[in-house]
């Protein structure tokens, strides 16, 4: 697999390149952007200021009472430079660790931030849901996601059993991720009936857990289910609408609709599939 370039890191949300590349009009372009001095010094003038309505925005989301304001307005402020960065600025407080040059959008949920890591130079699409668990009352799970990793619009990612994406990686919309769900049979009464709703009362439920994973360069398709124990290799593709709860290898080609099963490799010119 090629390497992925080393991304920036440092407290600020933007690096200097992002915002030449977005004073440019350049962001999304392979073109190399202008470093004269200028330009250069611009992007600090423009550094410096938001380096100072960034702590200020941290600071407020911190605070209790106002912290529940901040959130209403960062999660519903609409998209664009300043959503991207009150959002940022208040997702920095709040997250284990968020990287530089990530992009969380209009209406995103995160519930647990500080059990979810996100690396630098995601996009985090519009109205999906990020759940790890509350550690203050007694929630456990994760979710780290890897640098250059795209979550679609509207998915959902569960991480009470441990949820791990890689590098680079592509899930599309709507893609629901469980590494915890209620299952029809429980082990010590296997001929009662159990409850799926999460509000039975506990004896009456029960919850299957394993970590969910997700290789570098991944794919996983539109409206996919990935559930505890679903493991996918790296370079991996998962078609539309499949269903997976189990090990794929490496570059393995994952079709549906319905139950994933392996059909062939994906075969980049440049890399020997595995043999079958």
């Amino acid at each position: 697999m090629p390497e992925l370039p080393t991304p920036p890191h440092g407290w600020l949300l933007f690096s200097e390149e992002y915002l030449l590349r977005f004073f440019q009009r350049r962001y999304g372009s392979g073109e190399p952007v202008v470093r004269s001095p200028g330009w250069v010094a611009l992007a600090g003038l423009v550094r410096g200021v938001m380096a100072a309505v960034q702590a200020l925005i941290m600071l407020l989301s911190v605070i209790p009472i106002i912290n529940f304001g901040m959130e209403a307005t960062a999660t519903h402020f609409p998209r664009g430079g300043i959503g991207f960065f009150l959002r940022g600025a208040y997702w920095k407080t709040r997250l284990r660790h968020l990287g530089q040059d990530t992009l969380i959008d209009r209406g995103v949920e995160i519930w647990g931030g500080r059990n979810i890591s996100i690396g630098a130079r995601c996009h985090i699409d519009t109205y999906a849901r990020l759940a790890a668990g509350e550690p203050r009352i007694g929630q456990k799970g994760h979710i780290s996601i890897g640098d250059y990793t795209h979550i679609g619009p509207s998915s959902h990612i569960a991480g009470r059993g441990g949820v791990d994406i890689g590098r680079g990686v592509a899930v599309q919309a709507e893609v629901h991720i469980y590494s915890a769900t209620n299952t029809f049979l429980h082990p010590r009464r296997p001929r009662h009936l159990v409850s799926f709703s999460h509000v039975s009362p506990l004896e009456l439920q029960h919850i299957a857990e394993a970590p969910v994973r997700i290789g570098d360069y991944a794919m996983i398709g539109l409206a996919c289910l990935l559930l505890p124990g679903a493991v996918i290799g790296e370079g991996g593709i998962v078609h539309p609408w499949t269903q997976v709860s189990k090990e794929f290898p490496p570059l393995a080609n994952v079709v549906g609709p319905g139950r994933g099963r392996q059909r062939g490799w994906r075969q980049p010119p440049s890399i020997t599939p595995p043999p079958t």
